[in-house]
């Protein structure tokens, strides 16, 4: 074990989820899935492009071995050495995320690369190698570079880690708004990149095995999901009005809680147009939107309707999809699919998975990714452009009370 393995930074007195919303029940409970009904359980769940075993989680590409949630103490490590290094760009909650999930969960060599000088201290108490700039740390060998800074910053950071040469995953969102995406995808056509947004979700057992049993409602005809919390309960040492949530232009639950509108592309296809309602009670005192309600058509004409607020005292986050067999319900806090068919008792599954678990499989995908293999489930840029440009036609559609064409990002 490298030296400074076990040590961390300090954290929230309060963990948090993927979003900064209040831990869910069942996180820190890390074990293989559990059949809640009678259906019988298989010695494999199988998830699209994977083989989940109680033993061990093998990835069709060899280089990489996780251990199954049985084992998340043992690190996730590449069987292909990274040539070289990653740095993290920016060290507040998430960049710090990354940094200990880097080193401690997969053991790779990280460094950060911290927007407050401030942090340098802190940073170098918890034995992370330091850089004061990208350039730096690619001068020091890193190849891959995490853009965790503020939103408002995620283009022109992304532009300078291209420059540089390096694999880049930015943080959801990838952008505030689609302009400049342009020259951005034109930059990596040329070569640069390769380029993936953080949306880790796409990694959550419970999500995985949703996709997977899916098909068995047949064509789906509607789709329901609800992402609902209170946002002074996220971080509840510091105070939500300063935080990047607040911040009109870059915070507000539709960038926020972008995970619920890239899911839903990635499941069920992207909309042609959308209709929006952003609202602001005031109740919160933020100067963004406290809630949002969107709703569009899939290329299959299933209807799709999205409810997203910070005003909920209790934490939130559902599917439901109604298919012309049955039913099968999400519940991302509970970490269960539900399964409902005609004349036939519900079938119910539990996968809990510890709070890292999916940020770790996330960043082990995109490692793999920079090394020539499969990069699985990641999100990819072109995914993480057209979610921004739905959240783009719905600030427009909320303006106007009409439905709003979805524009092609490429054209912004």
């Amino acid at each position: 074990m490298r030296k400074g393995a076990n040590t961390r930074l300090p954290q929230d007195s309060r963990p948090e989820c993927r979003d900064g919303m209040p831990a869910c029940p069942g996180e820190g409970r890390y074990r293989p899935s559990t059949i809640l009904t009678n259906r019988q359980p298989s010695c494999h769940t199988r998830f699209p492009g994977r083989r989940y075993s109680q033993k061990r989680l093998r990835h069709d590409n060899k280089r990489l071995l996780v251990r199954s949630p049985k084992h998340i103490g043992a690190p996730a490590r590449l069987g292909t050495k990274l040539d070289g290094a990653v740095s993290v760009l920016g060290t507040g909650s998430i960049g710090s995320r990354h940094l200990r999930v880097f080193r401690d969960l997969i053991g790779a060599d990280v460094s950060a690369i911290p927007v407050r000088p401030a942090r340098r201290s802190e940073l170098h108490a918890a034995r992370f190698e330091v850089r004061s700039n990208p350039e730096e740390a690619v001068a020091a060998g890193a190849r891959a570079l995490v853009i965790a800074t503020d939103t408002s910053r995620h283009v022109a950071d992304l532009r300078s880690a291209l420059d540089l040469g390096c694999a880049v995953l930015v943080e959801k969102p990838l952008a505030a708004d689609a302009a400049g995406l342009r020259e951005v995808a034109r930059l990596i056509k040329a070569g640069a990149g390769p380029v993936y947004v953080a949306c880790d979700l796409r990694f959550d057992l419970s999500l995985l095995n949703f996709r997977q049993r899916l098909p068995e409602i047949g064509p789906v005809h509607a789709v329901r999901i609800e992402c609902q919390s209170y946002l002074p309960d996220w971080r509840p040492d510091r105070d939500y009005r300063q935080s990047y949530s607040a911040r009109p232009g870059e915070g507000g639950v539709l960038l926020d809680l972008i995970h619920e509108i890239d899911y839903a592309v990635w499941l069920f296809g992207a909309p042609s147009q959308v209709f929006a309602l952003l609202q602001n009670s005031g109740r919160l005192g933020i100067e963004s939107e406290e809630a949002a309600d969107l709703y569009w058509e899939t290329p299959d004409a299933a209807a799709v309707s999205i409810r997203l607020d910070y005003l909920s005292r209790t934490t939130h986050r559902t599917m439901h999809v109604y298919g012309s067999s049955g039913e099968i319900v999400w519940d991302g806090v509970a970490q269960t699919v539900t399964l409902r068919m005609k004349d036939q008792s519900p079938q119910i599954e539990h996968f809990p998975q510890e709070r890292d678990a999916t940020m770790r499989d996330q960043d082990t995908a995109f490692l793999r990714a920079v090394c020539g293999g499969d990069p699985g489930t990641l999100t990819t840029f072109e995914e993480g452009a057209v979610a921004v440009s739905i959240c783009d036609a719905a600030r427009l559609s909320s303006t106007s009370g009409r439905f709003e064409a979805v524009t092609d990002w490429r054209k912004a």
